[in-house]
């Protein structure tokens, strides 16, 4: 099972992951985007979190989508989310998601 990390761990993540957040129990960002956009983004980050096995809680909204990423069985943020959400952040700017690529 991923280790649950800390907050330093969290704040040290958080500074390569420009607009997202910790809430305390989760990293979330949201990310304006057109509704007409928002099929399409969903089923490319659905396509990476596959991948990495690993799923984001997606919020819609008229204008954007929410993320919110934690590991239900470590019961708290792990540097599966920290990949998670760079892998997202890459899709969000149209660079190819594999954060090695």
């Amino acid at each position: 099972m991923p280790e649950v990390l800390d907050q330093d761990a969290i704040d040290t993540a958080l500074d390569t992951l420009p607009g997202w957040r910790y809430d305390g129990e989760a990293l979330v960002k949201r990310a304006a985007v057109p509704g007409d956009g928002q099929d399409t983004l969903e089923r490319t980050v659905g396509a990476v979190a596959d991948e990495l096995d690993h799923h984001p809680l997606i919020t819609r909204e008229p204008d954007a989508l929410t993320f919110r990423l934690w590991t239900h069985s470590a019961g708290g943020v792990t540097a599966k989310d920290v990949d998670l959400a760079a892998r997202i952040d890459r899709v969000l700017t149209g660079a190819p998601p594999d954060r090695d690529a």
